[in-house]
Order: structure tokens, then sequence, then C-alpha cells
């Protein structure tokens, strides 16, 4: 998987000295982190992966993880899903 070279920014809280984005990757990864971040604004799974610059199944799995931990929800629209960051997953 191609890690990210620069975080997201402008999504959460975070301190100044960017601690907080670091124990965030440090704990869940860059790539899960940032996809977290993601989830902020709802994304489709096509869109997390156009975003983290990672394949669909990728994605999938990086929403899967994330789900299945409680930090995001994820809805069915038609033939696409949203994901949407949930209150456990706040500060990102």
């Amino acid at each position: 998987m191609p890690a990210l070279r620069r975080p997201l920014t402008g999504t959460g809280p975070e301190k100044a000295d960017g601690s907080a984005v670091r124990n965030l990757e440090s704990l869940l990864g860059r790539t899960r982190a940032a996809a977290l971040h993601v989830t902020a604004e709802g994304c489709t799974t096509s869109e997390l992966a156009r975003r983290l610059n990672v394949t669909a199944a990728a994605a999938s799995q990086h929403a899967t993880v994330l789900r299945n931990t409680g930090l995001i929800t994820t809805t069915r629209r038609g033939g696409s899903v949203l994901h949407l960051i949930t209150p456990s997953g706040w500060p990102c």
C-alpha cells in the first residue's frame, strides 16, 4: 500500500506541533489515519481510494477495519456506499 506523502489537513482539531496527527498515525498507520480524516467529510469507497491513492479494494479494506472498530459508519446508497466518521472517531 502506498503511504501518503503528506497528512490531510483542515479536518478536525490538531495541536500546533502536529502531535495529534502523529499519534493517530502511530496507532492506526499513516494510510488508515488519513482514511479516518477523509471520512470526516463523508465519501464513497471510490472517493476514498482516489484521495488516498490506493486501489478500491485497499480503500474498502481500510473502511472495513475503521467500521469494525466503531470509528466510521457505512451506509448503502444505491450502488455505492457512504462512509462517515462517528463521534468515537473524533478528534481525528
